[in-house]
């Protein structure tokens, strides 16, 4: 009898365990950071543009390091729910208030996801209704 019961758990524990790869799997989110900089953004800047028309054009830079406050990086990175991690960088060097360097040699916009921005929405996609509340 104790040589069954053992046979039965092992054979239930052998059985279960490869179950495993039948089972589906668990969803994965994709986890966006930073700032999705695009190509015509970044041809509009160039030297000698001021902190304030430069935040115009780009947006607040995610990191702003108080030890280096000449120089902004706008990082964006990206890991999708299947573990592929994309990642692009540019930092700008300013002289006081002035531009005075573009650093894209980490720029990459092909590893940025091109998600859809809220003023991308076309009226069309907008379901009648709106699904809000009233007011």
């Amino acid at each position: 009898m104790r040589k069954n019961l053992i046979f039965i758990c092992l054979s239930a524990v052998f059985l279960l365990s490869s179950c495993t790869s039948i089972l589906p799997t668990p969803h994965k989110i994709d986890i966006q950071q930073g700032n999705r900089i695009k190509p015509e953004d970044l041809q509009k800047l160039h030297i000698g543009m001021s902190h304030r028309q430069v935040k115009y054009i780009l947006g607040t830079p995610l990191l702003e390091d108080s030890f280096h406050p000449n120089r902004w990086d706008y990082i964006y990175y990206f890991k999708a729910g299947t573990g592929e991690i994309k990642q692009s960088r540019v930092s700008l060097i300013f002289d006081g208030d002035s531009l005075a360097e573009i650093d894209r040699s980490q720029y990459h916009p092909e590893q940025q996801v091109n998600t859809l921005d809220k003023d991308e929405v076309q009226q069309d996609d907008v379901m009648p209704g709106g699904g809000g509340h009233s007011h």
